[in-house]
Parts: structure tokens; sequence; C-alpha cells
């Protein structure tokens, strides 16, 4: 690989980052050029404004998330099959988060939407089989995990045990309906 196509890698790889971290107020030329020890001239060569480099990402996230979706579907189970692929794909989870916080850009919320779409349908058997509800039950209960697993992750407590305590506080209504006779079928 040319040393360009490393350099243009780097920015795109540190922001992809920076933006999983802090969101779109995250890219700031200066910061990623202190980062990557680049001249932010370079920035420009490749990208020529913010608006082409966050699209770039944006693409890139698209990748991600499809690379993501096709390993969900190789696997058995959601704990601890889902759980793990999460953390290999922290970066991308966590930029994931970010264009749902920030959905009041409607390209972010539409590729959110686009990328849920495709993962819902290689991620609910899985959690089906986990929370041992039907197929419309268990994608009403997925749905409100996911806005609680965004609403409390971040890149300081992105962790299996976080991610898993959000799945057995789930269960856990779950058992406390069945024990009050209100578990839906």
């Amino acid at each position: 690989m040319s040393k360009l196509k490393e350099h243009q890698k780097s920015w795109l790889s540190v922001g992809y980052q920076l933006f999983g971290e802090d969101g779109p107020e995250g890219i700031q030329v200066e910061r990623l050029a202190r980062i990557l020890q680049l001249n932010k001239s370079s920035f420009y060569h490749f990208f020529v404004n913010k608006e082409i480099f966050i699209n770039q990402m944006l693409q890139m996230h698209k990748r991600f998330a499809n690379e993501m979706t096709e390993e969900i579907f190789k696997l058995g189970s959601f704990d601890p099959g889902v759980i793990n692929l999460l953390m290999e794909y922290k970066d991308t989870v966590l930029f994931h988060r970010q264009l749902i916080r920030n959905s009041q850009f409607p390209d972010y919320k539409n590729i959110f939407d686009n990328i849920n779409h495709k993962i819902d349908q290689a991620i609910l058997p899985l959690w089906q089989d986990e929370v041992n509800l039907s197929k419309e039950s268990a994608f009403t209960l997925f749905d409100m995990i996911r806005d609680t697993f965004y609403s409390r992750m971040n890149p300081k407590n992105m962790s299996a045990d976080t991610i898993r305590s959000v799945v057995n506080e789930s269960k856990l209504f779950l058992s406390q309906m069945q024990k009050d006779g209100k578990l839906p079928k």
C-alpha cells in the first residue's frame, strides 16, 4: 500500500474511532492531525472538507455493519455469541450509537434505521431463543433493550459485562412478569 493510501486510511480509522467516542463534534481536523502527527493539509488533500470525510466514514460504517451482520448469521447463540461479537466490533457499535444520538441529521437516522433492519434479521432468531418469546414479543423487547443499551453505553463502560447486565435485566423483567402471570404469548 502506498504511503498516501496509508495516510488516508489512518485519517479515516482515527476519525471513525473519534466519531464513535464523541460524535460529529469530535471530528476536528486539528485534533486528528495532532493525533496522527500529520499536517492538516494532507486531510484537505484527501477529503477536501469535513463533510466528504464524514460521508466516507459513513460508507465505512455501512461496510463494517454488513460484515458484523454476516458474522451474526453464523452465530449459534445470543450469549455469549452476539455479546462477544459486539465487543469485537466495539468501534462499529460506538459509531452506530452516535448515529442515533445525532439523529437530527436525517442521513444519520436513515443509516441507523437501515443497518438496524439488517441486523434485526440476523439477531432476532438468536434473541428469540435467548428470551423464549414469540417472534413479535421478542422483537418488541429487543427494540426496547437496544434503546436501553445505546442510552447506557459509552466508550468507558462498553464491556461484555455491561452488555450482559442489560440482557439480564430484561430476563429478570420477563421472570417477574411470568411470576405475575402477565407474560405475553
